[in-house]
């Protein structure tokens, strides 16, 4: 996954499209999406390429392609948010635009046995897919974790794209093991953002996992039980590292 590490630094989302992506573009994106990385193996995860006419677009500009994820429970979404971040690194190494879309859905003929997650919209963009380290808007180091020593690999994380930039995680530990935690919302932001969540919390573990393989550490992504605690928000998961 490290040979991805230099989008992270590139990506953007893209809104507007000239066009569907070549037949060569579509045949390489549909190979990778057969060998994307599980964060976790027991969670049963499903993705669908699907053109234009298969999606409600709502109030969304349409793309010209987009592929479906489908999956069951919290854990699931998390898993769906890992590996499709990696498509839309992905898609952004092949000059192609790409966004994260949580408002259109399937329509009724896409059918699958799991939920519903999200989708990703992509296409030959009409606006600039990449852009400088400088433009991105995020949080500082220190709003979203109090690890030391390691900024160079949470730099990538702090770049995550999140719903409306919501960027909901925090992540303690150090010394061979990053816990991460997503903020409890109010019930208001609940409403209107957390169905997301989990999917951006995912987002941001590849991110992550990437960034350590770049950095030469080997890293395992388990559930611990006794975890500690922290006030406004809850425990997902850990990186176990070392070199």
């Amino acid at each position: 996954m490290k040979e991805l590490y230099p989008f992270i630094f590139r990506r953007k989302s893209t809104r507007k499209y000239r066009g569907p992506a070549s037949e060569d573009e579509l045949r390489e994106i549909e190979d990778r999406l057969e060998k994307i990385e599980p964060l976790l193996e027991d969670f049963d995860t499903e993705f669908m390429l699907l053109e234009r006419d298969d999606v409600r677009t709502r109030m969304q500009r349409p793309a010209p392609h987009y592929i479906a994820a489908f999956s069951d429970g919290y854990v699931g979404k998390v898993n769906v948010g890992f590996m499709l971040q990696q498509m839309d690194l992905r898609i952004s190494g092949m000059g192609l635009g790409s966004c994260w879309q949580g408002i259109p859905k399937p329509r009724g003929h896409v059918k699958s046995e799991l939920d519903f997650v999200i989708l990703l919209a992509f296409g030959a963009a009409a606006e600039p897919v990449h852009r400088e380290h400088s433009e991105f808007r995020r949080k500082p180091l220190s709003k979203i974790t109090d690890i030391e020593g390691l900024d160079d690999v949470l730099e990538a994380v702090r770049l995550a794209p999140s719903a409306v930039n919501n960027q909901p995680w925090y992540f303690t530990g150090g010394n061979g093991k990053i816990h991460a935690y997503c903020q409890v919302q109010s019930p208001l932001k609940r409403r209107l953002v957390g169905r997301w969540n989990p999917i951006d919390m995912g987002i941001a573990l590849a991110h992550l996992r990437i960034s350590l393989e770049y950095h030469g550490y080997r890293s395992e992504f388990r559930i611990l039980d006794g975890v500690d605690e922290l006030k406004n928000y809850t425990y997902t998961g850990t990186f176990i590292y070392g070199d």
